[in-house]
């Protein structure tokens, strides 16, 4: 065991010399007032630490582990869990700020008894480097293929879009 955390010591250590690796996230919040599904309001919120590897200057991987919650109005709350692997290509820079499309697979699990989701896709953004080690980051839009099992609905989804729904903020810093 000690062997174990001594080889995982050294592979963190090699993959954070020269800022090559990067750990952030993001949290978000959302409360709606409204009849939904006869709900009168909906509450959610969500966690996503990610942590990357700059490849070269335009590539890198990453992951992220996103936990959730939301609940529409007396209605139990259905927590759940995403885990989003992805490469990321920055195709574009202008002094400090920087354009790139993140694309990779996700699989969501939405609970007990609540199921399931896979999707496959593509989300641009930018980041801008407000000091050294340290960024912040916006992505917005989605497209891409998502299938949910039985107890998740059934169904398909494909498409683009861009709305509150795939609109995320989250800050960088250079390990």
């Amino acid at each position: 065991m000690k062997k174990f955390f001594a080889i995982a010591i050294l592979a963190v250590a090699s993959l954070t010399a020269n800022a090559q690796a990067w750990l952030g996230g993001s949290v978000g919040f959302n409360w709606e007032n409204g009849k939904w599904d006869g709900a009168k309001s909906t509450t959610s919120w969500t966690i996503s630490p990610e942590l990357g590897y700059n490849i070269n200057d335009d590539w890198a991987i990453a992951g992220k582990i996103s936990i959730f919650s939301s609940q529409a109005g007396d209605n139990d709350a259905v927590t759940g869990f995403k885990i989003s692997p992805y490469a990321r290509y920055t195709f574009s820079r202008i002094d400090n700020l920087s354009f790139f499309v993140d694309g990779g697979i996700h699989f969501t699990s939405y609970g007990k008894d609540n199921g399931s989701s896979f999707g496959i896709g593509v989300q641009p953004g930018l980041a801008y480097k407000v000091a050294d080690g340290v960024t912040l980051a916006a992505k917005f839009g989605y497209f891409g293929w998502r299938t949910f099992d039985k107890d998740a609905g059934d169904k398909n989804q494909f498409g683009f879009g861009v709305d509150g729904n795939n609109l995320e903020f989250g800050v960088y810093f250079d390990l």
